[in-house]
């Protein structure tokens, strides 16, 4: 019986601890999906009677707190970004916005099947499919900033899982994938952006970039043609196609992009450089090494070297 009596008051004393250790967290999803006391329900709704004075509505309550949050999460106060996300749940625990701040948080704490969870509820919450998408890029937005580049590219994955149509997505995704060094799935993703948007001179530069880091001069050439016929302006594609044509010897051609650049931007020392060496190349012996005087005047230490080396 004194047995018995014993194990009794452990099993009081055990559940006394348990209900003393779980409290409410504003810091974990759903404030640590805890049952809340009436105490704490009373707070509750003075929270929620001051937000309706403040902001007039549910709605315009839940936004504000939102926006809250993914600021936060975007300068990098993940703690505060989950209090304004709980914030915005028990405003509303039907707007899917909340559950997909959860999840993104939770993948930077490397809790995926956490995360997971919340990414499913932010979808079963998002009755009108109206939310996911821009959810998504928020999240995205978020991750770039903070340099987490693989779920930078997990969250443009989901957008364009959600929209196929999506070419900004698309174009993230192949810069992202070229930053780290996936050249297929980069290469993959820029077609997919110009099939989307062919008349972007920005994702044909990029994708001729990636092509001349692989070496295929040719494609790369092509893709900065394009770039420049749909901007005839844009001098970083003019640039690219004229160190290109240097690469495979093209010097003839690549003098006329040279040419072309510095009439843009007469005092860059760098592109009077690039001009130099092109004339070197043709044997303008006099004229190159007026550019890299030149260059070397508008600030161009390299071109230094090059006036000591052909320039006596």
């Amino acid at each position: 019986m004194k047995f018995l009596y014993t194990t009794a008051l452990l099993l009081i004393f055990y559940n006394s601890c348990q209900s003393q250790t779980q409290k409410i967290d504003n810091t974990l999803p759903m404030y640590g999906e805890i049952q809340k006391s009436e105490k704490h329900k009373e707070i509750d709704q003075q929270f929620i009677e001051e937000c309706l004075q403040r902001f007039n509505s549910i709605d315009s309550s839940v936004n504000v707190h939102v926006d809250l949050a993914w600021k936060y999460f975007y300068n990098d106060d993940l703690k505060t970004a989950m209090k304004r996300f709980n914030q915005a749940w028990l405003l509303n625990p039907d707007f899917p916005d909340s559950y997909f701040g959860f999840a993104a948080l939770m993948e930077m704490q490397n809790k995926p099947e956490a995360a997971e969870k919340f990414y499913k509820l932010g979808i079963e919450k998002d009755l009108d499919n109206n939310r996911s998408e821009i959810c998504f890029q928020r999240i995205a937005d978020c991750k770039e900033q903070l340099g987490d580049l693989k779920g930078t590219v997990s969250a443009y994955e989901k957008i364009v899982s959600i929209n196929p149509n999506n070419s900004f997505a698309f174009k993230k995704i192949g810069y992202f994938e070229m930053q780290s060094n996936n050249s297929k799935k980069a290469l993959s993703a820029y077609n997919q952006a110009i099939r989307l948007d062919p008349n972007d001179p920005l994702t044909y530069n990029n994708r001729a970039y990636l092509n001349q880091t692989l070496q295929n001069y040719q494609s790369a050439v092509d893709d900065y043609s394009k770039a420049i016929e749909l901007n005839p302006k844009y001098i970083g594609a003019l640039v690219n196609r004229g160190i290109t044509l240097m690469q495979i010897n093209q010097f003839q051609e690549a003098k006329q992009d040279f040419e072309a650049c510095v009439s843009m931007a007469p005092n860059e020392g760098e592109l009077r450089r690039y001009l130099g060496i092109v004339k070197l190349n043709l044997k303008e012996f006099s004229e190159a090494c007026d550019q890299f005087k030149l260059a070397k005047k508008l600030g161009d230490e390299v071109s230094a070297q090059f006036l000591q080396d052909n320039c006596k």
